[in-house]
């Protein structure tokens, strides 16, 4: 099984390393990833971090999902998660995730590593369909499956629950045939 790495004019994304879990914690336990995300717990402690590493890696190989570590090229800060996850070989079909350090937000980022996953999931994976959901209060991660070219499908009122509160998922989505369009246009 090959490792999995990317690059993209300011990225590297690539399978995350043991040695990674101080980054990783140190963006995953800001407040606003929690308060934006549906899959993110609040206490994130160093041993369920190391776990979830693990839980990556094997979800890698056997090919039932795929996230990586997002890190700057120009020195190799790791900056947040971005990845295709929920995969349905029987489907063809993928949903695309990620978070990025607050303070890393606002350069384009999300949106340069997303479309990265886009060429990764339709052009080696070969998906039919990629979707995103994201929580209709969060309108910056809605922009980002916008520029990356997802349609609106709509959305799930009071989908998530999360700290006794219902939460509105907006759900996107991206066919083979319109990433192939755009990219030839």
């Amino acid at each position: 099984m090959p490792a999995w790495n990317f690059e993209t004019e300011r990225l590297i994304i690539r399978e995350y390393r043991s040695s990674d879990v101080e980054d990783f914690l140190k963006v995953v336990t800001q407040e606003n990833i929690y308060a934006t995300t549906y899959g993110i717990p609040r206490n994130y402690p160093k041993k369920r971090a190391k776990q979830w590493l693990k839980f990556v890696r094997s979800n890698i190989k056997n090919m039932q999902s795929y996230e990586f570590g997002m890190f700057l090229k120009e020195n190799e800060q790791y900056i947040g998660n971005v990845g295709l996850i929920n995969i349905s070989m029987d489907h063809n079909h993928a949903d695309i995730s990620y978070y990025i350090d607050t303070g890393m937000r606002n350069h384009g980022y999300t949106t340069e590593a997303a479309l990265e996953m886009l060429r990764f999931g339709f052009e080696i994976l070969g998906f039919e369909k990629i979707s995103g959901l994201c929580m209709s209060k969060n309108p910056a991660s809605r922009r980002v499956m916008e520029k990356i070219g997802m349609t609106y499908e709509g959305t799930l009122r009071n989908d998530l629950k999360k700290d006794g509160i219902y939460y509105d998922i907006d759900h996107l989505s991206i066919l083979k045939n319109e990433y192939f369009t755009d990219c030839n246009s």
